[in-house]
């Protein structure tokens, strides 16, 4: 499983390099999905959204986005969680998944759908 970023697919303004490294995850992911199913192995990619975070905290300032502001746009109308992205890899990783691959997953509350 590898954990990319909604950003691979919406990119952002001043994050290009971000942007392009999290968007080569997902070709990464694919390619070995196909290289490694015939061993059994399945390899997929996690996109979370805006997850609260310690982290955001040290973003520069023209790069935050009010918490307010995230969740307006999102379907589902909470900040993500950690956990959140941690119960999507814990799935996607047992014997659920078993089949499959290839994939990517948005973990980002219905964001990227407006």
């Amino acid at each position: 499983m590898n954990v990319s970023s909604v950003n691979a697919r919406a990119g952002r303004p001043g994050l290009t390099a971000y942007s392009t490294a999290k968007a080569g995850l997902i070709g990464f992911s694919r390619s070995l999905a196909r290289e490694l199913g015939p061993h059994g192995i399945c390899v997929n990619t996690v996109l979370p959204g805006a997850i609260q975070v310690d982290a955001e905290n040290t973003l520069p300032a023209h790069h935050r986005v009010r918490p307010e502001d995230q969740i307006a746009r999102q379907c589902v109308p909470r900040r993500g969680q950690p956990a959140d992205v941690a119960a999507a890899i814990t799935f996607h990783v047992g014997p659920s998944a078993s089949f499959i691959t290839g994939q990517t997953l948005h973990i980002d509350g219905g964001w990227l759908m407006n």
